[in-house]
């Protein structure tokens, strides 16, 4: 079988690592390097462009697995989970300010780690494949109409839509424009402290409920304040 997606693992206890690597690949992904330094980590990225990183928190070296992270997604965009065991207040902001595109806690079932690299992987295609608008995004008419999604302002009010999101949600633009965002899920989601939950249900003007998995991208004004963030809604095929 063909393998499509290359995970570099950052972990400096190597029991783990190399049972990480043993799971990954019965997942079907390949290894891309294994290394237990943040310094490594930073090197390896650039060189072997792996598809996703899994980072350790807590990493030999100088540097730990968050600031090797927040090197990472600057220097090559290139989406990273956390693992850790540990939750202290401090050392989840500063996982936040790093934007991870996942975050597992040891010990994680294999299930939990498959569902977390597919989401951060599908997550971050989305980004890239909407990223020309980012920097240029003042309205909705800047986005491909096709394309599901809303523009959230920094009060929680929806700004704007595409033709394609009113659709999914089975209302109109017009409908959508001023709505409070919370105000379309079926129940009130729960948002982990350091990433958005991509899977929730929302609901359509009917009432009925629909499986959405959302990403999450943010706008900047020119200044580089943060004006509020957009919102791409995959409709998922896993409702019963």
């Amino acid at each position: 079988m063909e393998h499509t997606h290359r995970i570099l693992i950052v972990e400096d206890e190597m029991v783990i690592s190399m049972e990480l690597a043993g799971t990954l690949r019965r997942l079907g992904y390949d290894i891309a390097g294994q290394v237990t330094r943040g310094e490594d980590a930073i090197e390896q990225a650039g060189l072997q462009k792996p598809s996703l990183i899994l980072m350790d928190i807590r990493l030999q070296g100088e540097i730990d697995g968050i600031e090797a992270a927040d090197t990472i997604r600057n220097l090559y965009d290139i989406p990273v989970v956390f693992l850790t065991a540990h939750s202290d207040e401090n050392t989840l902001q500063r996982a936040i300010a790093a934007q991870p595109s996942g975050y597992l806690m040891k010990p994680f079932r294999d299930r939990e780690l498959y569902s977390t690299i597919e989401l951060s992987l599908h997550k971050h295609a989305l980004r890239k494949k909407i990223l020309p608008h980012f920097f240029i995004l003042d309205r909705i008419s800047s986005l491909p109409d096709s394309l599901p999604c809303l523009i959230i302002s920094s009060d929680g009010m929806i700004s704007g839509a595409t033709d394609a999101a009113a659709t999914l949600l089975g209302t109109t633009t017009g409908s959508l424009i001023q709505t409070r965002f919370d105000s379309l899920f079926a129940s009130p989601p729960v948002f982990e402290p350091v990433v958005m939950p991509e899977a929730v249900k929302m609901k359509r003007e009917d009432g009925t409920v629909i499986p959405i998995t959302m990403s999450l991208g943010y706008i900047t004004n020119t200044d580089g304040t943060l004006s509020g963030c957009l919102v791409v809604l995959t409709q998922r095929d896993d409702y019963v």
